[in-house]
């Protein structure tokens, strides 16, 4: 090899961003590094395989891709859908197409660059999430004390009226009125506690100790159901630097929701197990970002697309006697922990709710 052909062949190699070179019947003929890594192949593996292998059942990649060399244009920022066959995995990709001419000025081959857009789109899920919870803290701020002061007045007024209406029946609407008051107290102080600043009181936590702690909490409630709880544990997992009453608080809201959503003798699985981000280490050229990841796994009715888009949007609920805040509470205290949370959901499934924390807090 000349030294200007290993110079390019460096170039090829070093791009952090997949390549791959395909023929004009939409034949692989060569894929750098970073192809292979993204796909999860090994090295020559892509040679002579079709392109539709890697992009299955997307006529519109494919047809990009021949006019690009049919008619030597470019095309840009087309959004496509690659495929691990590895482990049967989707991840969205943004693709630019371009022509490689000879000397004749005609394009038999092609070129395809791969981005992989797994951790924008995080990214900008990520970004969403935390508008939600600057509205509800900029609401919650000018609220509070204006909701409560009339609250302590309703209270202490109904509280006098129990007392003369001693033995009559409408000492029952009283109650009712002071149990009203106290809920909607509850609600505010909960509103109240995800304007406050972040926990610094972490330590050491063993996962599994805080989740099974939670299981027993709902054991109950799914047995009735004739329901069980499945957990698939990772035992190699270290502890995490956490807030243990802020994880206990957040898990309990999780599975309490798959709790809900199962049907009679439905199953809950709880699975833990390192999570590796490689994303975030292609883009930023470190090495990987090392944490876990906890799955909670229902088998219910899953929710519409409406649903889970407003998942963390405050007070949106689906439930006759939720506050729509337990989602946001949990997000507040996922971010307190510099972790996220991601939530899939198919209709007559199922959803996953999946969180992943650091192993070491940065």
């Amino acid at each position: 090899m000349t030294e200007s052909e290993n110079f390019y062949q460096n170039i090829f190699t070093s791009l952090i961003d997949g390549v791959l070179v395909i023929s004009a019947d939409l034949k692989i003929i060569k894929g750098n590094l970073a192809a292979e890594e993204m796909f999860q192949r090994s090295g020559g593996s892509f040679e002579g395989e079709l392109l539709s292998e890697l992009f299955p059942d997307q006529p519109g990649v494919m047809e990009k891709a021949r006019q690009s060399i049919a008619t030597g244009t470019a095309y840009h920022h087309l959004e496509g859908i690659g495929h691990r066959k590895s482990n049967d995995a989707c991840f969205p990709t943004n693709l630019t197409f371009s022509p490689i001419t000879n000397d004749a000025d005609q394009s038999t081959v092609g070129v395809i660059l791969i981005q992989d857009t797994t951790l924008i789109k995080e990214l900008q899920e990520t970004s969403r999430q935390t508008e939600h919870l600057s509205t509800l803290s900029v609401l919650t701020i000018g609220m509070a004390h204006e909701i409560r002061n009339p609250l302590s007045g309703i209270r202490g007024s109904a509280q006098l009226l129990l007392k003369d209406l001693e033995g009559s029946e409408q000492r029952e609407y009283m109650e009712i009125i002071i149990a009203e008051v106290d809920r909607i107290n509850r609600l505010v102080t909960r509103m109240m506690n995800l304007t406050q600043p972040a926990s610094v009181d972490f330590k050491p936590t063993n996962i599994h100790q805080v989740l099974e702690e939670i299981l027993v909490f709902e054991k109950e409630t799914l047995e009735r159901k004739k329901g069980k709880f499945i957990q698939t544990y990772d035992p190699s997992l270290p502890s995490i630097e956490g807030n243990e009453d802020e994880l206990k608080q957040m898990f309990l809201n999780l599975v309490k929701n798959a709790v809900e959503a199962s049907p009679e003798g439905g199953q809950v699985r709880i699975v833990t197990q390192f999570s590796s981000n490689y994303a975030l280490r292609k883009a930023l050229e470190t090495s990987s970002t090392h944490g876990i990841v906890v799955e909670i796994i229902d088998s219910g009715p899953g929710m519409t697309d409406a649903a889970l888009k407003n998942l963390f949007t405050p007070f949106f609920t689906t439930k006759k006697r939720g506050t729509g805040l337990g989602m946001v509470v949990s997000l507040k205290i996922i971010e307190n922990h510099s972790g996220k949370i991601k939530v899939t959901s198919e209709r007559n499934v199922g959803t996953v709710v999946q969180v992943f924390l650091p192993v070491n807090r940065k």
